[in-house]
């Protein structure tokens, strides 16, 4: 598997670099056509879904699933529905894309089962021997285009070894993207910032910033950290915030 985890210093982005910056990164790997499956993790909120619904689909048709502890490989490859007397297939997401060249893209892939993996892994495998058997004993083999992307806030170190090891490229986002940023005020933005590089139980996503945003008109920005983050916490993120700008 090759790990590509998205660079951690400006030096590293130089006049030599085919990318200028972190997202660039980001949007040249969701674009190559050479990596097939790509598993992308970090905190809530920084954006590793939108990217994955997004960047680099094309044309494609999009299939996304989420998984939780009680889904089944069924959900995946696809079941029999009842119409009028007759039983007529119906193909998961998996399926889908398989047959249509699709983009595949698999949100909490840490929730699922054994089961659920046994059914990824022959997926996974190099574009020659990858493949699905379904229950009338049809082969589905990728069409051209096929891509599958796992997302989670979890590493790969999480991720039982056979499934790990068939991704092509792992990328780590850490921050929003800037265009994300731009949606709150500047205010909020710089202290959004300085929470990024914080552990991870004192973070505070995009989502949550947001939704103060929108709740300092009518509440004022101490009653808005409150009601999005209970009251200790909210009163210590307002404090911050005051504190951070009478130093500058």
């Amino acid at each position: 598997m090759s790990v590509l985890r998205p660079p951690t210093t400006p030096s590293l982005f130089d006049e030599t670099s085919p990318v200028k910056s972190f997202w660039d990164y980001v949007e040249k790997l969701l674009t190559l056509p050479m990596i097939r499956s790509l598993y992308i993790y970090g905190p809530p909120g920084v954006g590793k879904t939108f990217s994955a619904y997004t960047i680099g689909v094309g044309e494609r048709p999009l299939c996304p699933i989420t998984l939780t502890e009680d889904t089944a490989s069924a959900e995946l490859r696809g079941h029999y529905l009842a119409l009028g007397r007759e039983m007529v297939w119906h193909d998961g997401p998996v399926t889908k894309a398989m047959r249509e060249g699709g983009r595949l893209v698999v949100n909490e892939v840490t929730h699922g089962t054994s089961d659920v993996f046994s059914l990824l892994h022959p997926v996974l495998e190099n574009p020659d021997t990858a493949c699905m058997t379904l229950p009338n004993n049809e082969l589905v083999r990728p069409a051209e285009g096929f891509q599958c992307i796992c997302t989670d806030n979890l590493p790969p170190e999480d991720l039982p070894l056979a499934l790990r090891d068939r991704f092509d490229a792992v990328l780590e986002i850490k921050e929003p993207h800037p265009k994300a940023l731009e949606l709150l005020d500047a205010r909020l933005r710089e202290a959004a910032r300085r929470t990024f590089a914080l552990e991870a139980d004192r973070r505070i996503s995009l989502r949550g910033w947001l939704a103060i945003q929108k709740l300092q008109g009518p509440l004022g920005l101490k009653l808005a950290c409150v009601a999005v983050l209970g009251q200790t916490r909210g009163q210590q993120v307002h404090d911050a915030i005051l504190l951070a700008e009478s130093r500058l």
